[in-house]
């Protein structure tokens, strides 16, 4: 089964989003996050949120387990850009273009499963939870947890460490 989400309107240049996208394409998601989660760029940034709503939809609408995911197809197109003037000197002006991007991501299942139903709530329990009469007597029932503990840094994989090459202009 597939599953997709699209995040539109992307204030970032798809020149600068389309090398980490060709290296996102065919890894598992659970690696994937992990890879983004600490890379420093807003590509990055977005991309990990883009995953992320993609393995949402697929848990809560189809049952599906985000181990059991891996990235089918991510996509950059170019978006509408805005047009803006770079003041010089003596009177001139240079185009500023604010480029943008539409993002779209396609997982599917690793290992097919048998059963594909929809995750529903019956109408049923949904009436049967009674509404607090007022704010002040609901009592808060979420336990104070414990700070997580850090977690190691995956190692980049070769796929990401060619999008991190810098290049020299010599002016």
């Amino acid at each position: 089964m597939e599953v997709r989400a699209i995040a539109k309107f992307t204030r970032i240049s798809p020149k600068k989003a389309r090398p980490m996208a060709r290296a996102m394409r065919g890894l598992t998601v659970t690696n994937a996050l992990d890879q983004l989660k600490y890379h420093q760029s807003k590509t990055a940034k977005l991309f990990y949120k883009l995953i992320k709503s993609a393995v949402n939809n697929a848990s809560n609408n189809y049952n599906l387990k985000e181990d059991n995911l891996k990235i089918k197809n991510l996509t950059v197109n170019t978006g509408p850009t805005m047009k803006r003037y770079w003041f010089r000197s003596h009177g001139a002006a240079d185009p500023l273009l604010k480029r943008s991007s539409h993002f779209a991501v396609i997982v599917e299942e690793i290992k097919p499963t048998l059963i594909k139903k929809r995750a529903t709530t019956p109408k049923s329990e949904v009436a049967a939870v009674p509404a607090a009469a007022s704010p002040m007597d609901a009592a808060p029932a979420a336990p104070i947890l414990a700070p997580k503990a850090k977690l190691p840094r995956p190692k980049l994989t070769q796929r990401l460490k060619k999008v991190l090459t810098r290049r020299t202009t010599n002016k």
